[in-house]
């Protein structure tokens, strides 16, 4: 195994970074540092080690790079598997050649490895039209602490006999085993894409029109609100984005059938965009939970009923007035982005309250509030995960029995598992 240096995680620097090369060195990995009870964080390309809450020291680094090919691809069968180290944009680069793709398209595209997109379920806005990463998942290859290798699910669709297994280590966040090989259903890539801009003077409208669209007989690859523009665009104003993905006379048709709702219900400008345009914005969707790169921003995700999203927007935006608030949600699924920035050492507490009561807020109505992004001040100050209640004691438990001695990013995750 090879070391090197890594970045700190909220301050802490790693005392080692290794880098496998095999199954069989993770294997004699993981058995001595079970032996020895040191703790190890696994990661891929660091994209998301903002993540969790702070560790209490870091004995080992575990980067996946090395696993970084494709295991098997049968494109007349729709699959494919490949090593959890691949970067996500180097798997589509070799389905697109296929006319296929691998309908998700989470937060930081062009660094996420495979790994720790199925580790945290990453996803982004297509996870309207296709579901979350977790359905698109056919198999795993996970090695455990003692060594052992599991195998859940398989290489073709259906495949549905026995237990899900595949589910208990999708979104883990590292903590239950080391993901080497994730198998994954594929489609074809649509023949038309669009991308429709819709401009509004006032929040409510954008969100009623979305609300209307989701909720009619139309079928958007996605519908994603901004309540002040878009960032690292010339739209500064409350807005809608929205894909439209398909054949070109269904195409043509859902454009006509938005632009008839969004004309009921106070739009000022419509736009349709396709190639570069239409790849700006899209990328400029996906890129919003990434924050804007400084370091005085807090990226928060909520997770609610559809339903809830219009007055909780409505909420976020009156209670977090003190800062600069920019919000994204995807309409549909419940998620709302929520990046907080600009404020001062001395507004940590104040934050810190504000969005303890939005977590209040979002828990009442069933949901919850997640710190993907913040400070090291915050997160001592509030759990990035929120209180789970009676689920902790389950996932405790699952915890110890494949992962007794707490070898794997301990600390960090939900409940202090």
């Amino acid at each position: 195994m090879q070391n090197t240096n890594f970045s700190k995680i909220d301050g802490v620097i790693p005392k080692e970074v290794t880098i496998p090369s095999s199954v069989s060195e993770i294997q004699s990995f993981l058995r001595h540092v079970t032996k020895e009870k040191l703790s190890v964080i696994p990661a891929g390309s660091g994209s998301k080690l903002s993540i969790g809450n702070p560790p209490p020291q870091i004995d080992f680094l575990l980067t996946m790079k090395k696993f970084n090919k494709v295991v098997e691809y049968i494109p007349d069968d729709l699959t494919i598997t490949v090593g959890s180290g691949m970067l996500l944009k180097d798997v589509q680069k070799i389905l697109a050649d296929n006319n296929q793709l691998l309908p998700t398209n989470p937060p930081y595209n062009n660094e996420a490895t495979v790994g720790g997109i199925v580790a945290t379920n990453s996803s982004g806005p297509h996870r309207l039209r296709y579901g979350a990463t977790r359905d698109l998942i056919l198999g795993l290859r996970v090695v455990q602490t003692n060594g052992t290798i599991i195998k859940a699910g398989g290489k073709v669709v259906k495949n549905v006999a026995g237990y899900d297994i595949n589910k208990l280590y999708i979104a883990s966040y590292g903590t239950l085993g080391i993901i080497t090989e994730v198998s994954f259903k594929l489609f074809p890539k649509p023949a038309v894409e669009r991308t429709m801009l819709l401009n509004f003077n006032q929040h409510g409208h954008a969100l009623r029109t979305s609300t209307e669209i989701v909720k009619s007989q139309l079928l958007p690859v996605f519908v994603s609100f901004f309540s002040a523009g878009i960032p690292d665009t010339e739209v500064l104003e409350p807005c809608l984005l929205i894909g439209i993905d398909g054949h070109p006379k269904t195409v043509a048709w859902q454009i006509d059938q938005i632009n008839s709702i969004a004309n009921l219900n106070g739009v000022v400008q419509k736009e349709v965009y396709q190639d570069h345009k239409q790849s700006q914005l899209r990328s400029s969707l996906c890129a919003f939970p990434e924050g804007n790169g400084s370091n005085s921003a807090v990226v928060s995700r909520i997770n609610i009923k559809p339903s809830n999203v219009g007055n909780f927007i409505s909420s976020v935006l009156d209670l977090t007035s003190p800062f600069s608030t920019y919000v994204m949600s995807h309409i549909g699924n419940g998620i709302v982005y929520l990046i907080l920035s600009d404020f001062t050492e001395e507004q940590i507490g104040l934050l810190a309250n504000t969005l303890t009561v939005l977590r209040k807020q979002a828990v009442n109505i069933q949901g919850n509030l997640i710190l993907e992004i913040a400070p090291l001040g915050l997160k001592n100050l509030m759990d990035v995960w929120g209180e789970v209640g009676q689920k902790s004691q389950l996932m405790t438990q699952i915890k110890s029995e494949l992962d007794p001695a707490n070898v794997l990013n301990p600390g960090r995750f939900v409940a202090g598992i």
